[in-house]
């Protein structure tokens, strides 16, 4: 008899924890979720930085300015917008300059 209850609350046990995670996912999903910001930067910042060699080991050999208003365009010929990361603080930084258009790259030979 004792047997049959230690099953039952081994298996009780299980299931509270897959109901417990099941109910606590979207939770940790949205904890998980980064922020995203704009940084302002200049051309000099860019051209002097750490992260431009970063993006240009990971095969992102040209960089260009463009406007918000094209980006869509911009990701559809295959260009990809440059983030810069605060892993600590889970933001991503999308890099623009004063006049408003962001920095986008692009893979390639």
């Amino acid at each position: 008899m004792s047997t049959v209850i230690a099953w039952i609350l081994g298996i009780a046990t299980v299931l509270g924890g897959i109901a417990a995670i099941g109910y606590f996912r979207d939770k940790w999903k949205e904890k998980q979720k980064w922020a995203e910001q704009e940084k302002i930067v200049n051309t000099n910042w860019w051209e002097s930085s750490d992260l431009k060699l970063q993006y240009e080991s990971k095969g992102c050999k040209e960089f260009r300015w463009s406007n918000p208003d094209r980006l869509a365009e911009r990701i559809a010929e295959g260009k990809e917008v440059v983030f810069e990361t605060d892993e600590e603080n889970r933001i991503k930084y999308r890099l623009a300059n004063k006049s408003g258009q962001v920095l986008v790259c692009r893979k390639g030979a």
